[in-house]
């Protein structure tokens, strides 16, 4: 049987370094959930670009571990960002413990804590690949006026995907223009 406990920031970056070669390894993210909008001076077109600020780095990080008879089988990260919204990162799960739902376990775990945090979604950048245990735990790619597509980047081909607690803030949020 799987187990789901909180972990250290050490344990999770011993897993990432050796697995997940293309991972920022820090705790916490700069990356926000939502691209913002740039003009191209030369053509006048505008393109979405993504966007970073380190003020997300700044919310306290929250490890978790899955655990077979006390061996570290998968991990998970998550940490609050900039509206509200939760930072779902560094998911993995070592092969042999795939298929046993282990994934969804860690986002579980990560998605109450991102509503015990009192965001208003929980969000994540999770490889085409990996897209199977987020949209069995319900993110999505779209929303009422966001669209989020999958990209090439060095870690594969990625696409921001979120899960919304209260649909009433995400729209507020949205006509903010985020």
């Amino acid at each position: 049987m799987i187990e789901i406990r909180k972990i250290k920031w050490e344990a999770v970056r011993a897993v990432w370094e050796e697995n997940l070669t293309n991972m920022s390894l820090e705790e916490t993210s700069a990356m926000s959930c939502f691209k913002k909008m740039k003009q191209d001076p030369e053509t006048m077109r505008l393109a979405e670009v993504a966007h970073y600020d380190l003020e997300n780095q700044k919310f306290i990080p929250t490890f978790w571990g899955a655990f077979h008879n006390d061996n570290l089988v998968g991990v998970n990260s998550g940490h609050m960002t900039l509206d509200r919204l939760y930072r779902s990162r560094g998911l993995f799960v070592f092969p042999e413990y795939r298929g046993q739902r282990t994934a969804q376990k860690l986002l579980l775990k990560t998605i109450s804590q991102a509503y015990f945090e009192k965001a208003i979604a929980c969000w994540s950048y999770p490889k085409r690949e990996s897209w199977a245990p987020y949209n069995s735990t319900g993110f999505t790619h779209r929303g009422d006026t966001y669209y989020f597509r999958w990209e090439t980047s060095l870690a594969g081909e990625n696409a921001r995907c979120i899960r919304v607690f209260d649909t009433s803030a995400m729209k507020e949020l949205e006509a903010s223009g985020m």
